[in-house]
C-alpha cells in the first residue's frame, strides 16, 4: 500500500491539504487494497468486498493515472500535454449509451456538434470540431476510424481525450483535440453480464458481455459483446434502431508477446432528424421542440440505413526489459442508404429575411420553409495501421524514453445520390404532413425526386503516410521531463463533386470520376513540451505544438490551395491528491488555425464554388478538470472552461449586405459558431458502507454558456442549466450480483438549443431533450 511519505507530509504541513491527507492515510490503514481485473492496486469502495473483482473490469473509479493515446510510458502527471480519461465507471454511473453522452460533461472545453448522431461522430474541443464532412475524425485504439454513426459504448473500456494539436503522433487531425475509444479486452477471470435499460419516450437497450479463458492454461482468451438499442426521440417520427456485436480473441503465450484480434459489426436504421428549430427574428421559432420539420412520407417509409463491418488486430512484443515493438491494423467497410431532409430556408420578416427569393419567395407567409432532399447510397472504406518501436536508455544523468513510428491511412467516401434543393414547402407553425403544403406530393414519396436531373455524386479520398519520433528526457531525480518530437507527413487527396447533366441518365458519378482533382501535400509538425514536478503531487507544464491539417481543395483553375495549419501554446498545472485517487489539472491555451477554406461571398454566384477565402481563427481559453475519489465514500467529476473564439482573418461583407445577414460569411472579429463561451459541470457520488453497502447515489449539474449559432453572429443561443441525478443498489442473489439503477436527466425540464451554422438559413439550433429517465437492471455472474 502506498502511504504519503514523511517528506511530502512536511511539505504539505503548512497547507490546507494536510488535514485531507491525514484523513486519507487513516482510512488507508483500515482498508486493504484489492486488485480489479487487469488493473492492480486500483482501489474500489468497500475495501476487500469480493463483489468488486466480479465486475468485468467495470469498477475502475473516476481517476486514471495514464493514457495510451499519448504514446508515453509515463504517468499523466509527468506528461507536458493535456489528457483527460473517461473511465468505464463514469460511463456506467451516468448510463452513457454513446461516446458523445460519455464525453460531454465529463471533459472540459468539449461540447456537442449541432448534427448530433445525424451524420458522424464529431465533437467540438477547444473551439474547433474534431472533423468535418470530408472526414470525421474519431479514433479506436489509436487508429483513425471515420464515418461512425454515434458509436456505442457497449464494448468501450475508456475514452481518452487528448487536447490541442496532436498531429505529431496522428497526422492530419483537427487542432482542438482527439477522441480515442479504448476497447474492452478479454479477461482471465470468467465474467458474464446481461444489462437491460429502459427509458423515456419508449427507449429500450439490451447489452451482453462475456469473457474468460478459452484454454485451461489461459493462453487463449475471448470477449464477446452484443447490443440492441431501440432509441425513439422526443421529436415526432424520429427513431433509430442499432444492432451491434463485437468479438475479441487474445493470444498470450508468454509475458513478452500478446496478440488481440477484433471483429465488429453494426447495423443502424433510423429516421433522419437533420432539420433544426429555425430562428424567427432574434428568438427561436415559437413551436414545440417535438415538432418534426420534414416529410415523414419520405423519411419514415425510407429510413436511413448504415452497416459497418470491421476487423482489426494489435500485437506487442518485448524485445527485452527496455525495448518493445507494437503493430496495429484496422480495416472498416461501411455501406449506407442516406435519406436526409433539411430546411434550406425559412421566410422571415424585415432585414433578417436572408433567403433567396428563388428558394423561399418573399410572398410566402412568415414561417414557410423550403425542404430539401438528399437520398442515395454512400460507401466508406478505411485501411489504417501503424508500427511503433519504444525504448529506454541513459546518456549520463539523462534518462531517455523514445518512440519511433510510422503509420498509414487510406480513406475513401463515394456517394451517388439524388439531391433536390427545392423539394417542397412546409409551414413550420402548422405542418400538415400528408395534405396541405405536401398535398401535391402525398403518397408519391421518393418517386418525385429520383430522376436523372437530380443526380449528384461526390468522391472524397485521403491517403497519409507519416514518420514520427519523440524523446521524453527525464533528469534531476526524475522531476523534470523534456518532451521533443517531430513528424513528417506525405499526404494526398482526391476531391470531386458533380451534378448530372442528363435528363435521361444519371451521369454524375461518371463526371465526378473524370473531373476529380488530385492534391498532394507534405509537412513537418514539431512538438516541444516541459514538465517540472515541483512537489511529489504537483507538476507544472508547458508545450508548443504545430499541426498539419486537411487539404482545402483547388481554385477554379485547378490550382491546389495550401493545407490547413495550426499552432498552439499551452501552459498549466497537474496534481494527484488523496493518495493519487483524485487527479486535477488546469490549463491556459491559445490555438491559431490558419488557411480555413470558405466560399468568397463577394465573388459572382457562378464562381463561389471555386473561389475561396483562406481564413484564420483563434481559440483562447482556460480550463479546469477534477476527477477521482475523495475518500472511500465520495467521488467527484468537476470541470470548467472559458473559451474566447473569433475569426482573425475573414471575408469582407458585400455592399448590399453590410451586416452579413444574407451571405453568413465569417467576418474578422466574429465569434465561431456553436462554441459556448463558458461551460461547467459537477457530478458528486456517494457510496454507502456498513449495513447499506451496495447503495449509491449521485447528483450533477451542468451549465452551458451562450453560443452564436451562425457565422454572422445574428442569433445568440442563451445559456442553460441541466440538473441530473442517479441512484443504484447492488446486491448478491445466489451466485450472481444484481444492480438496479435509475438516472434522471434535465430534472428542471429546461428548454435549450445547442448551436448550428447551417447555411444559408438562420436556425436557433438543435433542441435538447426534455426531462427524461433511464432505468436499468444488470445481472453479473
Amino acid at each position: 500500500m502506498h502511504i504519503v511519505s514523511r517528506a511530502a507530509r512536511r511539505v504539505l504541513a503548512s497547507t490546507a491539504l494536510a488535514l485531507a491527507f491525514q484523513a486519507c492515510a487513516q482510512a488507508q490503514e483500515l482498508l486493504p487494497t484489492i486488485d480489479v481485473g487487469a488493473d492492480a492496486a486500483r482501489r474500489a469502495p468497500g475495501g476487500n468486498d469480493p463483489r468488486s473483482a466480479r465486475s468485468g473490469d467495470r469498477v475502475t473509479g473516476y481517476a486514471a493515472s495514464s493514457a495510451a493515446s499519448a504514446k508515453l510510458d509515463a504517468p499523466i502527471l509527468d506528461t507536458p500535454i493535456a489528457v483527460q480519461v473517461v473511465t468505464r465507471q463514469m460511463m456506467d454511473d451516468q448510463q452513457a449509451i454513446s461516446v458523445n453522452d460519455a464525453v460531454v460533461g465529463a471533459v472540459s472545453s468539449t461540447s456537442l456538434m449541432p448534427t448530433g448522431c445525424t451524420l458522424f461522430q464529431n465533437l467540438i474541443i477547444r473551439g474547433f470540431p474534431t472533423g468535418n464532412l470530408q472526414l470525421s475524425q474519431s479514433y479506436r485504439n489509436g487508429l483513425l476510424l471515420p464515418a461512425q454513426k454515434c458509436p456505442s459504448t457497449a464494448n468501450v473500456q475508456s475514452i481518452e481525450v487528448v487536447k490541442g494539436p496532436v498531429a505529431m503522433l496522428y497526422g492530419r487531425v483537427e487542432p482542438g483535440g482527439l477522441v480515442d475509444t479504448i476497447i474492452k479486452r478479454p479477461l482471465e477471470t470468467p465474467y458474464y453480464s446481461v444489462h437491460q435499460q429502459g427509458g423515456s419516450f419508449g427507449g429500450a437497450r439490451t447489452t451482453i458481455d462475456a469473457t474468460g479463458p478459452i484454454t485451461a492454461d489461459k493462453v487463449w482468451l475471448y470477449r464477446v459483446t452484443a447490443e440492441y438499442n431501440h432509441n425513439p426521440s422526443f421529436i415526432d417520427y424520429v427513431t433509430d434502431d442499432r444492432w451491434f456485436g463485437s468479438a475479441t480473441v487474445t493470444y498470450h503465450p508468454s509475458e513478452q508477446f500478446k496478440l488481440n484480434v477484433d471483429a465488429e459489426y453494426s447495423d443502424v436504421k433510423g429516421v433522419d432528424n437533420n432539420p433544426n428549430i429555425p430562428a424567427i427574428g432574434y428568438n427561436a421559432a415559437p413551436i414545440p421542440i417535438s415538432r418534426y420539420l420534414a416529410d415523414p412520407s419520405i423519411t419514415v417509409d425510407n429510413p436511413s440505413h448504415s452497416m459497418r463491418r470491421q476487423v482489426a488486430y494489435d500485437w506487442t512484443y518485448d524485445l527485452d526489459k527496455d525495448w518493445s515493438v507494437a503493430n496495429r491494423f484496422l480495416y472498416s467497410n461501411s455501406r449506407e442508404i442516406q435519406t436526409s431532409l433539411f430546411l434550406v430556408c425559412v421566410n422571415q420578416p424585415g432585414q433578417l429575411n436572408n433567403t433567396p427569393a428563388s428558394w423561399c419567395p418573399t410572398s410566402w407567409p412568415v414561417g414557410q420553409a423550403n425542404v430539401s432532399l438528399n437520398w442515395g447510397p454512400v460507401a466508406y472504406r478505411t485501411i489504417t495501421g501503424n508500427l511503433d518501436v519504444k525504448g529506454r536508455f541513459d546518456t549520463g544523468f539523462l534518462h531517455h524514453s523514445v518512440l519511433f513510428g510510422t503509420d498509414h491511412m487510406s480513406y475513401s467516401q463515394v456517394g451517388d445520390i439524388y439531391q433536390s434543393n427545392q423539394a417542397q414547402s412546409l409551414d413550420i407553425y402548422a405542418p400538415n404532413y400528408f395534405s396541405g403544403s405536401f398535398a401535391p406530393y402525398s403518397g408519391l414519396g421518393l418517386s418525385r425526386f429520383i430522376t436523372p436531373a437530380n443526380g449528384t455524386a461526390f468522391i472524397r479520398k485521403q491517403e497519409w503516410q507519416g514518420l514520427y519520433a519523440q524523446d521524453m528526457i527525464s533528469f534531476l531525480d526524475d522531476r523534470v521531463h523534456l518532451l521533443l518530437g517531430g513528424r513528417y507527413d506525405f499526404a494526398s487527396a482526391v476531391s470531386s463533386g458533380q451534378s448530372s447533366t442528363s435528363a435521361v441518365l444519371n451521369n454524375a458519378l461518371m463526371r465526378a470520376n473524370y473531373l476529380a482533382v488530385h492534391v498532394a501535400d507534405h509537412a513537418f509538425s514539431p512538438r516541444v513540451g516541459l514538465s517540472i514536478q515541483a512537489l511529489p503531487w504537483l507538476a507544472v507544464y508547458g508545450n508548443y505544438t504545430e499541426s498539419f491539417g486537411l487539404n482545402n481543395g483547388v481554385t477554379r483553375n485547378n490550382t491546389p490551395l495550401g493545407p490547413q495549419r495550426a499552432i498552439q501554446w499551452e501552459g498549466g498545472v497537474k496534481a494527484e491528491l488523496f493518495d493519487k485517487r483524485l487527479v486535477a489539472s488546469a490549463a491556459y491555451y491559445v490555438i491559431d488555425k490558419r488557411n480555413i477554406a470558405q466560399a468568397t461571398p463577394t465573388a459572382p454566384a457562378a464562381l463561389r464554388n471555386y473561389v475561396f477565402d483562406l481564413l484564420d481563427a483563434r481559440s483562447e481559453g482556460v480550463e479546469l478538470d477534477v476527477s477521482g475519489r475523495i475518500d472511500d465514500n465520495w467521488s467527484v467529476i468537476a470541470n470548467f472552461s472559458h473559451m474566447s473564439t473569433h475569426v482573425m482573418k475573414g471575408s469582407t461583407p458585400t455592399a448590399t449586405d453590410p451586416f452579413d445577414v444574407t451571405t453568413q460569411a465569417p467576418i474578422t472579429g466574429k465569434r465561431l459558431p456553436a462554441v459556448p463561451d463558458n461551460m461547467g459541470n459537477v457530478w458528486v457520488k456517494y457510496e454507502a458502507d456498513g449495513n447499506l453497502r451496495g447503495l449509491s447515489g449521485a447528483i450533477g449539474v451542468s451549465r452551458v454558456g451562450n453560443a452564436f449559432v451562425d457565422p454572422a453572429n445574428t442569433f445568440l443561443a442563451p445559456a442553460y442549466t441541466n440538473l441530473k441525478a442517479m441512484a443504484s443498489y447492488r446486491f448478491q442473489l445466489g451466485g450472481s450480483f444484481v444492480t438496479a439503477q435509475i438516472n434522471a436527466d434535465n430534472l428542471t425540464g429546461s428548454t435549450y438549443y445547442y448551436g448550428t451554422s447551417q447555411f444559408p438559413g438562420r436556425f436557433a439550433g438543435t433542441p435538447g431533450a426534455p426531462r427524461s429517465v433511464i432505468g436499468s437492471l444488470r445481472v453479473e455472474y
